[in-house]
């Protein structure tokens, strides 16, 4: 089947902790004040910037890409009426590519991070604040669950995949079934992200030992992997992985959640109990284990297949083999960072830019060249993809059923 690619959609919701931008200290949550964060980014010039696909959030006054992003207070009917900052969230315009939406965070990142300077502040990259452990307040919602996962979202930051398909694909993806899909792959798939071992101003410690996302081990128990939107169109997001500050990062989540949607060859199934208790193993543990090993490779494997039948290149995953291969974690790049410096304000310092940055200086108008429909093949991924193969260990590749 031939899918034309520029039917699909792809955007990026991120969040950013704040700190000092001489210091590098990180701000606490106590001391921000949502008006004066909004005053701020009404000064980022926005003019050049589509905004389709975005909305206003809740006590925010401007359509823009630019939000705070905090806990509501609401009165006795669940109306929210105030707003306590945690720090701020981009979310791009939809793109026709994965490489238009991540070049589209480099901008309005760096044009946010610009602002702050102004300000006395900078943004961080990071998953977890890393000097408030927890946070409460009255409940915001009837449901505790819910209720639970705002509280637990005020100390964590993270990015959220959204994706479009479509309809000719859509039309095929069962939710109850996909639901079950992705408990069983996306913990090992999330763990190759985990980047959050700081908490209470130093080193997470779980089991006797530094563990590597302080982030998943709460969040996990309230939290969903993945959220259907129905309107104003079906979109597909994923929130189970970590901030990064390599921006080829963000590449690679948009193509392993391409394929947990797309690629019906991935037979595994878990129930919800199971991803609750995989993910509270990962974030301690890492990648350890060699069943999450196992599906971990599994999903690259599919994840790059899915890039060549769309004619996207998988270069992005490269990163992510070399993670499995030495069960180095970007979380074990930050905990070594901080027992040299032994400081959390230089894990900040180091952290308060993106790697890799693309097209840095261009508008996020320019179009970004893709191919026209998913025949295509890129012959660097397709070299890549043929090279890892020939070193596996496991079973053999399934074959990709048709999309």
């Amino acid at each position: 089947m031939s899918v034309d690619v520029t039917e699909f959609g792809f955007g990026l919701e991120a969040e950013f902790l704040l700190c000092d931008s001489t210091t590098f200290e990180p701000v606490g949550l106590n001391s921000l004040n949502a008006q004066s964060l909004q005053a701020m980014l009404s000064k980022i010039n926005i003019s050049d910037i589509p905004l389709n696909g975005l909305a206003i959030k809740p006590l925010h006054e401007i359509l823009s890409p630019y939000m705070v992003e905090g806990y509501y207070l609401t009165d006795e009917k669940m109306i929210k009426r105030i707003l306590l900052p945690k720090g701020f969230e981009i979310m791009t315009p939809v793109a026709k590519s994965i490489t238009r939406a991540v070049a589209d965070l480099s901008v309005l990142y760096d044009r946010l991070n610009n602002e702050m300077k102004e300000n006395g502040m900078s943004c961080a990259i990071l998953s977890h604040h890393p000097t408030a452990p927890e946070f409460y307040a009255a409940p915001n919602y009837e449901r505790h669950d819910y209720w639970q996962w705002a509280l637990t979202a005020m100390t964590t930051y993270g990015p959220d995949i959204n994706i479009s398909v479509p309809t000719q694909l859509s039309k095929n993806i069962e939710i109850p079934d996909l639901n079950r899909k992705i408990n069983y792959y996306m913990p090992a798939a999330c763990a190759l992200s985990f980047a959050s071992p700081l908490t209470e101003g130093g080193l997470w410690k779980k089991r006797h030992q530094t563990g590597k996302s302080i982030r998943t081990h709460r969040r996990s128990i309230w939290a969903p992997l993945f959220y259907v939107h129905t309107a104003p169109h079906l979109r597909f997001e994923f929130k189970g992985f970590e901030m990064s500050n390599d921006l080829n990062d963000y590449e690679a989540y948009f193509l392993i959640s391409l394929a947990i949607l797309l690629d019906d060859s991935l037979t595994g199934r878990a129930s919800d109990q199971t991803r609750i208790y995989d993910l509270g193993e990962l974030a301690a543990d890492g990648l350890r284990n060699e069943e999450m090993q196992h599906r971990a490779q599994v999903i690259l494997q599919s994840a790059s297949r899915i890039a060549c039948k769309l004619g996207f290149s998988d270069r992005s995953l490269a990163a992510f083999w070399n993670r499995l291969d030495s069960h180095r974690l970007p979380a074990d790049e930050i905990i070594e960072l901080y027992l040299k410096r032994s400081s959390i304000s230089d894990v900040l310092r180091d952290r308060s830019f993106f790697k890799n940055a693309k097209n840095a200086n261009t508008l996020l108008t320019t179009p970004v060249a893709q191919p026209a429909v998913a025949q295509i093949v890129d012959t660097r991924a397709q070299a890549t993809r043929t090279a890892r193969t020939a070193q596996m260990s496991f079973a053999p590749q399934p074959s990709l059923a048709s999309i």
